[in-house]
Parts: C-alpha cells; sequence; structure tokens
C-alpha cells in the first residue's frame, strides 16, 4: 500500500511538473542554443535525443524508488 500511495504521488509530481509542450519547447531551444538548425535532419535527431535521455532519466529515478521501498527497513523498532 505505502509503496502504491508512493509511486502516485511520484506520478502526480511529475506530471504537475511541466506539460509535453513546454518539453518540446525546452528541447528545442536547447538544441537551437547548440548550433542545430530548425527543420532539419540535425535538430530533429537532437530533439530525440534529448527526449531519449530524459525519458531513460525518469525510467532510473523510478526504478530507484522502487528499489528504496521494496528494502525492507532497518530499524524495525522492537
Amino acid at each position: 500500500m505505502t509503496r502504491f500511495i508512493l509511486l502516485s504521488l511520484l506520478g502526480a509530481l511529475l506530471a504537475g511538473c511541466t506539460s509535453a509542450a513546454q518539453l518540446a519547447q525546452r528541447n528545442e531551444e536547447r538544441c537551437q542554443a547548440r548550433g542545430y538548425q530548425p527543420n532539419t535532419d540535425a535538430f530533429a535527431d537532437c530533439v530525440t535525443r534529448l527526449e531519449t535521455e530524459r525519458s531513460t532519466r525518469g525510467e532510473q529515478r523510478r526504478r530507484e524508488m522502487l528499489e528504496q521501498s521494496a528494502a525492507p527497513p532497518s530499524n524495525r523498532g522492537y
């Protein structure tokens, strides 16, 4: 039950932080800042790479949270 609550809270926090449109805009701005020109294959590749990296980091954080919540507490208060 605790794991479910923790994951629900984490999901709500992540969903409330940034919309998909905001993420896409931020990725485009980052690629432009790196010198890629919009409407080119290199720009599209840059945006795709940034999104993949973000997804990978999010998945890693999710796994870490699951592993932490699954570990039994070291002191049960006995």
